[in-house]
């Protein structure tokens, strides 16, 4: 690890030490925690709309009536042929 200095609002100091303390955490901790969440989000593209989505394409595909409604709880029946779940 490199070791970095920087400034901290005095407010953000405290609620950080408040933090750290509850978790049972370094503050240190929390800050390379906070970098590392805002780096992934940095680096997923956000959409505007939900259906910009490329998953929003499977919604509404199976508009059979017949269809099974338990896929979510039987998804791996469906798939690979496991036991089927109770709903």
């Amino acid at each position: 690890m490199k070791r970095k200095q920087i400034y901290v609002d005095p407010q953000h100091e405290e609620q950080l030490k408040q933090m750290a303390y509850r978790r049972k955490v370094p503050v240190s901790y929390l800050i390379r925690e906070a970098i590392a969440e805002y780096l992934v989000e940095q680096e997923t593209p956000h959409l505007a709309r939900p259906e910009d989505h490329p998953l929003w394409n499977i919604v509404g595909i199976v508009d059979d009536p017949d269809a099974p409604t338990d896929g979510s709880i039987n998804h791996d029946y469906y798939l690979y042929g496991a036991p089927k779940r109770e709903e």
